[in-house]
C-alpha cells in the first residue's frame, strides 16, 4: 500500500509538470507565474480543499484538474471517493469557477490537442493576473506561511544548524518560492541580496519584501535603478555581473537566487 501511495504521488508530480511544460509552450513562460499551484478553496460544507491549478483573469477564475485514469471512473475507483469528486467540482462551479480537467495520458499521448483546446478554452492571449491569494495572508505581523512554505524554512534552518551555507530550494511554479525565500531571509535577519533572471522576478520579489519585511527598505538594482545601498537588494543577475567592483564579498549575509 505504501508503495501504491508513492508511485501515485510520484505520477501525480510528473503529471503536473508535463501539463505546466504543455501551457508554458502555448501561452509562454511568463505566463506560468499567474498558475497558482495546489491552489486553496473550501467548499459548500466549509471544508478546505486545494485545485491542481487556479488561473485567474479581470473576468474568470479557471480550475484546472490533472487527473490519473482511474480518479474519476466509478468503474475503477470507491463511490465515496467518486461522490467526493463530484462535490469538489460542483463547489468549485457553484462558486462561479470553470473547471477543466485533463488525465494523464491525455498530456502524455494527444499533447497538441490539449494544446488546441488550451487556446480555445482561455482564447490566444489571455489577460491573466496574479492571484490576490498568492501571498499569505497577513495578520498584523504574523505572517501565515502555508505547509510546504513552512517546512521549507525549518529544512533550510536545520541546514544552516548544520554549518551548511548552500541550498537549492525545489518547488512547483506558482507555488510561493518568493514568499517562502523572503521569509527565511527576514528569520535570518542580515543584510540581503536577491537575485533573478528577469525584470519581471525582480520587481516581484522587492513588493514581496515590502509586504513581508516591513522593518528594512528594499531596493531594486537594474539597468536604469540602483539602490546598492538598500538593506535589501533586489537585484538582476545581468546588472549586478557588469557591476561587480561596487560589491564587497561581504557585503551581504544572505544571498538568494530565484528562476
Amino acid at each position: 500500500m505504501g508503495d501504491e501511495v508513492r508511485y501515485t504521488s510520484s505520477l501525480a508530480s510528473v503529471a503536473k509538470d508535463l501539463f505546466v511544460e504543455i501551457f508554458c509552450e502555448v501561452f509562454g513562460p511568463e505566463k506560468t507565474q499567474y498558475l497558482s499551484v495546489q491552489h486553496p478553496f473550501v467548499d459548500i460544507y466549509g471544508n478546505r480543499r486545494f485545485i491542481d491549478f487556479a488561473i485567474e483573469s479581470d473576468e474568470l477564475k479557471i480550475a484546472i484538474e490533472i487527473d490519473g485514469e482511474k480518479f474519476h471512473n466509478p468503474d475503477k475507483v470507491s463511490n465515496n471517493k467518486y461522490h467526493d469528486d463530484l462535490l469538489k467540482q460542483n463547489s468549485l462551479i457553484y462558486n462561479n469557477w470553470k473547471v477543466y480537467r485533463w488525465a494523464y495520458s491525455q498530456l502524455k499521448k494527444q499533447k497538441e490537442k490539449v494544446k488546441d483546446e488550451l487556446l480555445i478554452f482561455m482564447g490566444e492571449m489571455p489577460q491573466f493576473r496574479m492571484i490576490e491569494d498568492y501571498l499569505p495572508k497577513q495578520k498584523g505581523k504574523i505572517i501565515e506561511l502555508k505547509d510546504h512554505q513552512q517546512s521549507a524554512i525549518e529544512n533550510l534552518q536545520k541546514m544552516r544548524d548544520m554549518g551548511e551555507s548552500i541550498a537549492l530550494l525545489y518547488h512547483a511554479t506558482g507555488t510561493g518560492k518568493t514568499v517562502t525565500a523572503v521569509s527565511d531571509a527576514r528569520n535570518f535577519g542580515e543584510r540581503t541580496l536577491f537575485l533573478a533572471h528577469t525584470r519581471e522576478l525582480v520587481t516581484q520579489a522587492k513588493k514581496t519584501f515590502e509586504h513581508i519585511w516591513t522593518e528594512k527598505k528594499s531596493g531594486m538594482y537594474v539597468a536604469e535603478q540602483k539602490d546598492n545601498d538598500a538593506y535589501i537588494v533586489c537585484a538582476s543577475i545581468q546588472s549586478v555581473v557588469q557591476n561587480l567592483d561596487q560589491f564587497k564579498p561581504d557585503d551581504f549575509g544572505y544571498h538568494r537566487k530565484i528562476k
